[in-house]
């Protein structure tokens, strides 16, 4: 028997349909639109090179837009280094990248247009090639072993407060106690020899992030905490380099942080402005940082660079 005329006609429709929304995902997983052509470059960018500042001053980079964001089709970044652009396009963690530090003299105004529909992979592709057409970036990684931490709940339970959608009002904990005039700062500020960190709507994922940065070691969040909080912490902001060098290279006994620990011997003895990382962390937040097995991490190495962009 034959099939009729028409049903021939549905059969070849829906075949082609499906074979047309395959075609489409498989594409999609790979960065790429339906024409095949994957979104590497942006629309447009600048980047301008601020004049040196002198005194105190927020030199990190803030920086707004893009996609996943409220603002999707531009990107922004105010007084960026060209670190910080480095380990936005990477997406690194400090201990990542060794070289940060001697490229954080001077800082840029960036705006950037973005395609429309771009993701955030192909986002991170084109400010990799903005950086490497504009600042003549080269670069490799490489493999090296490392131990770290894992972020846990204490014994006693999360301290944590749930983020809720009305801004907070001037915390009253331990943070505050050091920092009453800087409150309104999101996210880390090292000053006078103390440090503070405040965040809203922060991840469990998010604080191991930050602490990773303190400490230029990995740090996994294995607090099974799945909510969004509003964090504030306050430590010496001398403590966590040399609590992290004295666990991990050979010296003092610091290879705990938490119930029943010691404190590091011989290293980081005057700690006028606050607690360690270690023991803020615990005592604030009702969070551990403990020691965790080592991994191999991937580590950026950068060949070449200008510190100057090259004319818009």
């Amino acid at each position: 028997m034959h099939a009729a005329p028409g049903v021939k006609n549905i059969t070849f429709v829906r075949l082609t349909l499906i074979l047309t929304l395959a075609l489409s995902a498989a594409l999609a997983a790979n960065g790429q639109t339906a024409t095949g052509i994957a979104k590497t470059e942006f629309d447009v960018a600048s980047i301008r090179t601020n004049p040196p500042e002198t005194g105190f001053h927020f030199a990190a980079g803030t920086s707004t837009g893009g996609p996943g964001t409220s603002d999707p089709g531009m990107f922004r970044c105010s007084k960026c280094t060209l670190a910080v652009l480095i380990s936005k396009a990477f997406q690194l963690q400090n201990y990542q990248f060794p070289a940060m530090a001697s490229l954080a003299g001077n800082t840029f105004e960036v705006a950037a247009k973005i395609p429309a529909g771009a993701t955030a992979a192909e986002f991170q592709m084109m400010l990799q090639n903005l950086i490497k057409d504009r600042f003549g970036l080269t670069h490799h990684f490489t493999e090296k072993k490392m131990r770290g931490y894992q972020l846990v709940v204490a014994g006693n339970g999360s301290k944590l407060k749930t983020s809720t959608d009305s801004p907070r009002a001037a915390a009253s904990s331990g943070a505050d106690q050091w920092h009453r005039d800087g409150g309104s700062h999101n996210g880390v500020i090292n000053f006078n020899g103390s440090a503070r960190y405040r965040g809203d709507h922060q991840t469990a994922a998010d604080l191991a992030r930050i602490f990773s940065d303190q400490l230029s070691l990995p740090v996994s969040d294995a607090t099974g905490l799945p909510g969004k909080y509003d964090v504030s912490l306050a430590w010496s902001g001398s403590s966590a380099q040399s609590a992290s060098h004295s666990a991990w290279g050979g010296g003092g006994g610091h290879m705990e942080h938490g119930d029943g620990a010691a404190a590091p011997s011989g290293s980081s003895q005057a700690e006028p402005s606050g607690p360690t990382l270690f023991d803020a962390v615990q005592s604030q937040l009702g969070l551990r940082l403990v020691q965790s097995e080592q991994i191999v991490a991937q580590i950026l190495v950068i060949d070449h660079v200008q510190q100057l962009p090259t004319d818009n």
